[in-house]
């Protein structure tokens, strides 16, 4: 009997290891292990995002205000499906607005010329909607390949009063 109760402790125990039920019933019990690997992933920390149809990038903005009126924020991250670089430029300059993003450092997003962009500032945050999203954009047209519409948001802890070198 003894045996038959080690082997079903056996079984359980490395059922469990492999996900079970998905329930979650408790702290782990002791483990007679005395070696352990802990693998440390380090955390991304993210202050806004960007929205191209349906897919949404989270990023990490550095913000700038180099006079009134006037902002940019400068996001960078990895393409959630090949982990590509990702960069970003939202500015809003009065009467100068801007959104783009470039990934993997050749495929460009932009903003359509084709309607109006406002870049709104408002208690730490700079926002725009319902952005018509383009690649290729040729700036003598104004046309480029339409990708739908989408959003970005920036949540800015602090400003630096002065634009990154080689603005």
């Amino acid at each position: 009997m003894r045996r038959v109760s080690s082997m079903v402790l056996v079984v359980f125990l490395a059922c469990a290891a492999c996900g079970g039920d998905g329930l979650d019933e408790g702290p782990p019990g002791p483990t007679t292990s005395s070696a352990s690997t802990t693998t440390t992933v380090p955390e991304v920390v993210t202050n806004g995002w960007i929205q191209i149809g349906d897919l949404t990038l989270d990023l990490e903005f550095s913000c700038y205000s180099p006079g009134p009126g006037d902002v940019a924020a400068i996001g960078v991250g990895r393409h959630p499906d090949g982990g590509q670089p990702v960069e970003a430029l939202i500015q809003g300059f009065l009467g100068q607005p801007y959104v783009g993003l470039t990934i993997g450092g050749s495929v460009r997003y932009e903003a359509s010329l084709d309607g109006p962009l406002e870049v709104f500032v408002h208690d730490g945050t700079i926002s725009a909607g319902a952005i018509e999203w383009v690649r290729g954009l040729d700036l003598d047209s104004g046309v480029g390949e339409r990708l739908g519409y989408g959003a970005v948001f920036v949540s800015c802890g602090e400003y630096v009063h002065d634009l990154p070198e080689g603005y």
